[in-house]
């Protein structure tokens, strides 16, 4: 009954949340992958545990992957039915020791919601393996220094010794350079047969290779060639271990049933190549152009297309760039857009920060929307762009071609010009202003000339007062002139406070103010349309996706068969006082 109850409770335990560290057997060697596994039992099946990795001094650690596992099981004991899930994972490593001796693995700690189990330390003993020179591993860099986002060529060469090669059992190459950090390495597709294989800290490469034979010292030899791009990205020294390659090399044979040859015996050699010691640094900063977006590399070209040619004032323009270069398009970028060489803030409403671009195959694209601020303009100009070559180290520009483009200016709308009584006459703009033909600006009569109001001064006092004094008492009298004086003190303190007012505040609200008064008096889509362009003229940040929406609505009724006339729908004129009533409360700006 003891070892029954003892039974029953192995389950239990079991089931206990659990981490444990296991090493691979031995023996270890210097640059070989040593496996390590992280097992962690009785936790949930979901979510996946996580897992923190301790840093390996004298080596360094790579996770593989990690496999869970569940299994149940049903035991019946005297007729009484249990049942047990067992929830498994097995996160699996590999660490590449850098010298010999005894390496010590720090624990792994696992965490499952408010759960944590840490597992112990592991140890290992890694010897050495002789060194020969029947293979070698070098890698090839230019010398420097060289600059911040150049691309710089690597070539990794695997040479082999013909008599090693022919007992060749398997090979293990490692550069550390392809693991330091501030660097990106870009690698050409390529539909080579022979394959160089690369151990590094995110996996092994597949590099495509070139396969030739040299003669060195009466010895033939095979080359093994790789070729990777490198790029840096911090001014700072670039220091790396030397490469190492393993070789697993067969010294006894036999026979098998089809007359093959398998080892019986093999001996391991190694072979290291020179350290990488590279100065890293910037682009110069004496002379660089205003046009420079950290471009590093030749032959750089920039075309720029417009997606119209004719404009109104005010109205958006889509700017696409294509840059094209032998250098990292990833880390080019466009100059601010005020730069010198590139646009007048003046005349166009430029974005605050230049684009973000995307990279394909014929070259980094970007898109950003402008608007004309000026009617004078008559096209967009030519562009300077500069980068840096690292060939001749110096900087270089090239200039897009210029685009024309046709602006039409916004008609200055007044309060006079919207009043459609009987002063205002209707008269052809002239040809000269730049504006639609069939547009008419109100011609006005002189109000206070035409009204027959008398302005004469009268000088005599009892003139004035004569027909005051039969209609109105004294008191009358002096109860108008207090309230005539406050009025006058009342608009004095209020003149007194507008002048104190910015002036770019009290320019808004006259700009919003008119625009008003235009929206509301527009008989036509035309006018409505005119009084938006003119109010963007006057304040580019009114510029928004609902004025665009307005000014597109206006348009195709005014572009529509027979609309020249069209009246403006109340509904448009609505969303129009809606927009003006956005802008005064500062949510469109």
């Amino acid at each position: 009954m003891l070892v029954l109850g003892l039974w029953l409770l192995a389950p239990a335990a079991a089931f206990a949340q659990d981490a444990a560290l296991q090493v691979g057997r031995g023996p270890h060697y210097v640059g070989d992958p040593i496996a390590i596994q992280v097992v962690a039992q009785g936790f949930e099946e979901d979510p996946t545990p996580e897992i923190d990795e301790p840093d390996v001094v004298n080596g360094s650690l790579r996770f593989v992957g990690v496999s869970p596992s569940v299994s149940s099981s049903i035991s019946i004991v005297n007729g009484r039915v249990s049942r047990s899930k067992e929830v498994r994972f097995v996160y699996q490593y590999e660490l590449i020791a850098d010298r010999t001796g005894r390496i010590e693995v720090p624990p792994f700690r696992v965490r499952q919601g408010s759960t944590t189990r840490t597992t112990g330390a592991g140890r290992l003993d890694v010897r050495g393996v002789p060194t020969t020179g029947m293979v070698d591993l070098s890698v090839e860099l230019p010398e420097g220094p060289i600059f911040v986002g150049q691309k710089v060529p690597v070539g990794i060469e695997l040479r082999i010794d013909r008599e090693a090669e022919r007992d060749l059992l398997e090979y293990s190459a490692r550069v550390p350079l392809f693991d330091a950090a501030n660097l990106r390495f870009l690698d050409e597709p390529g539909s080579s047969q022979n394959v160089l294989e690369i151990e590094t800290a995110e996996g092994r490469l597949r590099l495509p290779a070139t396969v030739r034979e040299e003669t060195k010292g009466g010895r033939t030899v095979l080359v093994l060639r790789a070729e990777r791009t490198m790029i840096a990205l911090a001014p700072e020294p670039l220091r790396a271990a030397p490469p190492r390659v393993v070789i697993s090399r067969g010294t006894r044979y036999r026979r098998d049933l089809f007359g093959q040859r398998q080892p019986t015996a093999s001996e391991r050699l190694m072979s290291e190549g020179r350290p990488v010691d590279l100065e890293v640094i910037e682009v110069p900063r004496e002379g660089r152009p205003p046009s420079w977006a950290g471009a590093v590399g030749s032959g750089y070209t920039l075309e720029v297309s417009a997606d119209r040619s004719v404009v109104q004032l005010g109205e958006p323009i889509v700017l696409s760039f294509l840059l094209r270069g032998d250098g990292d398009l990833s880390s080019a970028g466009l100059p601010p857009f005020d730069a010198e060489g590139f646009l007048d803030p003046t005349q166009f409403r430029l974005p605050e920060e230049p684009p973000a671009g995307l990279v394909d195959e014929e070259g980094k694209r970007f898109e950003v929307s402008l608007r004309v601020l000026d009617a004078n303009v008559r096209e967009i100009p030519a562009l300077e762009y500069a980068w840096f070559d690292a060939g001749s180290r110096r900087f270089e520009t090239t200039t897009t071609r210029p685009i024309a483009l046709s602006v039409g200016a916004a008609e200055i709308i007044g309060a006079d010009d919207v009043d459609r009584g009987a002063d205002v006459i209707a008269a052809p703009t002239p040809a000269a202003s730049g504006t639609d033909p069939e547009a008419r600006a109100p011609e006005r009569r002189d109000s206070l000339a035409s009204s027959g109001a008398n302005l004469a001064i009268e000088s005599r006092p009892e003139r004035v007062l004569e027909g005051a004094g039969r209609t109105r008492d004294a008191g009358l009298e002096v109860s108008a002139l207090y309230a005539v004086s406050v009025a006058l003190l009342g608009f004095a303190v209020f003149d007194a406070r507008r002048r104190r007012r910015d002036p770019a505040d009290v320019a808004r609200l006259g700009a919003l103010g008119e625009a008003r008064k235009g929206v509301d008096g527009a008989g036509e889509a035309a006018g409505l349309g005119r009084v938006l362009r003119e109010l963007v003229a006057r304040l580019p940040e009114a510029a928004n996706g609902e004025y665009d929406a307005l000014i597109a609505e206006c348009d195709a009724l005014r572009f529509a068969p027979g609309g020249e006339r069209a009246e403006v729908p109340a509904v448009l004129r609505e969303r129009a006082r809606r927009y003006l009533d956005a802008l005064e409360a500062g949510e469109g700006a």
